[in-house]
């Protein structure tokens, strides 16, 4: 693996040694030089190592073009794939990793900074796939580094063979209500919401102990019916006895190996108060640019999120993501996606490579 690499893996091991400006720079410089492609795209802008002289100037993958070329600096060692839910398994994300050691060690940093800041492990309770069963899916491989690194004995997965096992995970809800174990639900929204109707059918309401937690992503996509996010924390809250303060939700892509977390629990733990908004780890830095000049969009105007990962060192290291957004004094917040229009124009570059 090229040696920048293992500069990565120090800078998220302790970020505050680090220099990310100078660190994404001389990832711009071997990502130039080992992915034509790119290095081409670069050229036509005259965006080359030594001109470009920040992190915010690295030009950007659209994260469509994700879906058209493979970008890797070396034989991929796992190639993840997005579900393709949204335009059919023919329009597929393809994120060919060739140093699983950043996804695995920005995965695990993300998890104890901003959903286990406070304990070494807990009873963990999840209501996505294992990775074994779909090992395409980065979601579920995040998820295998919780059970690696923070799980507890009575620890499970509620999902088998693809199908959701809802009768499953309410005997390891029950079973913390009742032993006094703090629980931590790992979840996509659309199970989240299946398991709390399942609940309500059935006038289940559980009390689950102190410092038990939820982690939910996905947003709307798969949802059995629309529920807005205080609904969802009202809902919790009466079934599971989750306060707010301990229900945060992920950010991540296919094309990112790090993720993006609510900052509830983390400032809940460390004594803070902030609003309520996305955060990105130190090692990820996310900007929103309007979809027209792809120039910073101002505080509070909608524009696309642009995502700078250093955990992305083997791919591309700055994605432009399909997603609009708002930053705002805290984090950043999530507000749909782009229509197909804004997107054709910010990956014409990229055509005719």
């Amino acid at each position: 693996m090229h040696p920048v690499h293992d500069r990565v893996l120090e800078f998220i091991a302790a970020p505050e040694t680090g220099d990310f400006d100078a660190l994404a720079l001389e990832i711009f410089a071997h990502q130039f030089e080992a992915i034509e492609p790119y290095r081409r795209v670069c050229e036509r802008r005259g965006a080359l190592p030594g001109a470009v002289a920040s992190w915010a100037d690295i030009p950007a993958v659209p994260a469509q073009v994700f879906k058209e070329v493979e970008l890797a600096c070396g034989p991929a060692e796992r190639r993840f794939r997005s579900s393709g839910t949204t335009r059919g398994p023919s329009a597929r994300s393809t994120h060919a990793v060739p140093d699983l050691r950043l996804c695995r060690a920005a995965a695990r940093a993300g998890l104890k900074r901003f959903l286990f800041p406070d304990l070494p492990s807990m009873r963990l309770l999840s209501l996505i796939h294992p990775a074994a069963e779909r090992p395409e899916s980065s979601l579920a491989q995040m998820i295998a580094r919780a059970f690696e690194d923070f799980a507890a004995d009575g620890s499970a997965y509620a999902v088998e063979e693809g199908q959701l096992r809802l009768e499953r995970a309410a005997e390891v809800v029950r079973a913390s209500e009742r032993d006094g174990a703090p629980l931590c639900l790992l979840s996509t929204t659309a199970a989240l919401l299946r398991f709390l109707d399942f609940c309500r059918e059935r006038g289940w309401s559980f009390r689950l102990p102190h410092a038990s937690r939820l982690m939910d992503t996905g947003g709307a996509k798969g949802v059995p019916r629309p529920v807005s996010r205080n609904g969802l924390h009202h809902a919790v809250w009466s079934a599971l006895a989750i306060p707010g303060y301990f229900f945060t939700n992920e950010y991540g892509m296919t094309e990112l190996a790090s993720q993006a977390y609510e900052n509830v629990v983390a400032d809940r733990v460390a004594g803070r108060f902030s609003r309520r908004a996305l955060v990105s780890a130190p090692w990820l830095r996310t900007r929103v640019l309007d979809p027209s000049t792809l120039r910073e969009a101002r505080r509070g105007e909608p524009g696309l999120l642009c995502h700078c990962d250093l955990a992305n060192a083997g791919t591309a290291l700055v994605v432009l993501s399909e997603d609009l957004g708002t930053a705002g004094e805290d984090g950043f917040h999530v507000i749909g996606r782009a229509a197909g229009a804004e997107l054709r124009g910010c990956s014409l570059v990229w055509e005719d490579q």
